[in-house]
């Protein structure tokens, strides 16, 4: 998309309102990388592709969004599979264990153990986007992201929801243009922030450094 140059106290403002538009323009890109894997095969691809688009964006950047995202959606298309699309097939475990313990003592140490994985989870993809790691590191910098401030987690964690509910509920067309494109732009913007302050992993940060 062509920005429009502007300075002065418009300028934020013309940056923000570009961003309705883009957003809409990634979830539709990254929901034809779904299709284009199957579904199944394409959920991580894409959202690892979705994010590395947002990180470019956060960094000033100024990506060709069809192209770019192609490009990370093959480069991602195999190694994503183990480092995203186990990750989040394990959430049907995790619901199926909520729904058999629900009425039991075990259901609140089960929602517990489920809300720590899945705010572990929501930071994955940007950690896959933004540094070039094996699997079990990218896991233990997201656990680190999400324990370094657990207060800006528990915030991304509540407008999250209320975004995705307000959504649902009173404007349900815009699901196929902003989910999960505008809760990736949130996640991508916060877990951001936390990377500068955490240690460097033991391998490779290629994608951190480019």
């Amino acid at each position: 998309m062509t920005t429009v140059p502007a300075g002065g106290r418009f300028a934020r403002l013309y940056r923000l309102l570009d961003w309705p538009p883009r957003l809409a323009g990634l979830n539709l890109l990254w929901l034809a990388g779904v299709l284009a894997g199957g579904v199944v095969a394409g959920l991580s691809p894409a959202t690892v592709a979705l994010f590395a688009l947002m990180r470019d964006y956060r960094r000033g950047r100024d990506p060709q969004p069809w192209r770019d995202f192609w490009r990370h959606w093959r480069a991602e298309f195999g190694r994503s599979q183990v480092r995203l699309g186990i990750p989040l097939l394990t959430v049907w475990v995790f619901t199926f264990y909520l729904l058999a313990a629900r009425g039991t003592p075990l259901a609140g140490a089960v929602a517990v153990v489920a809300v720590v994985y899945l705010a572990v989870l929501a930071y994955l993809p940007a950690v896959l986007a933004h540094f070039d790691v094996p699997a079990p590191v990218a896991w233990r910098i997201a656990a680190l992201t999400a324990a370094r401030a657990p207060l800006w987690t528990l915030g991304l964690a509540a407008t999250v929801a209320l975004l995705v509910v307000a959504m649902l509920a009173a404007v349900p067309i815009a699901v196929p243009f902003f989910l999960p494109s505008a809760p990736a732009a949130l996640i991508t913007l916060v877990g951001a922030r936390i990377f500068n302050v955490l240690p460097a992993p033991p391998t490779t940060r290629g994608k951190e450094a480019e």
